[in-house]
């Protein structure tokens, strides 16, 4: 299994996958890691994680499912390939919302606040998924979301 990137998220999610899988490999593209010291530590006291530093992802490969990444190395340029059956991108948790200042009703780290039909503060407007405060940040839970908020729209079009 791979992780990409190099903060809290990612090593938290490295270090639970590791009581499931027999290996996880930590991509990130930097020299050193942007976790706290203390996460860092419990994530290298893991003997089933490994970390691949200055290390970007450029393809992921397979048929119906993730057989490996073409990785290169960001110093030496060098490509290489790492086996795995499957990889999380756990990156960039600041949502991209600036946009949406003035506009929507936004939480102190720019999620977009909604009510539980999704709808924002802004009638016609809705949100679902990770963008949304108080998201679970999982797949399922983003798919229920969008559908909440795809019915909810339909019944606003409708009405209005």
């Amino acid at each position: 299994m791979a992780v990409v990137g190099g903060g809290n998220s990612a090593l938290y999610e490295a270090m639970h996958m590791a009581k499931f899988v027999s290996k996880v490999y930590i991509i990130h593209r930097r020299d050193q890691l942007r976790a706290t010291p203390v996460v860092q530590e419990r994530a290298r006291e893991e003997p089933k994680i490994e970390f691949l530093l200055n290390t970007v992802v450029e393809a992921v490969e397979g048929g119906d499912s993730v057989e490996k990444l073409r990785l290169k190395n960001v110093v030496t340029g060098q490509q290489s390939e790492l086996k795995c059956d499957g990889v999380f991108v756990s990156i960039g948790l600041k949502p991209n919302t600036e946009y949406l200042h003035g506009l929507l009703t936004l939480d102190d780290f720019g999620m977009i606040m909604v009510n539980d039909r999704m709808e924002t503060n802004v009638p016609g407007i809705f949100a679902a998924g990770d963008i949304r405060h108080n998201s679970i940040r999982q797949t399922i839970a983003a798919a229920g979301d969008g559908a909440v908020a795809a019915v909810n729209a339909k019944k606003w079009v409708d009405e209005g």
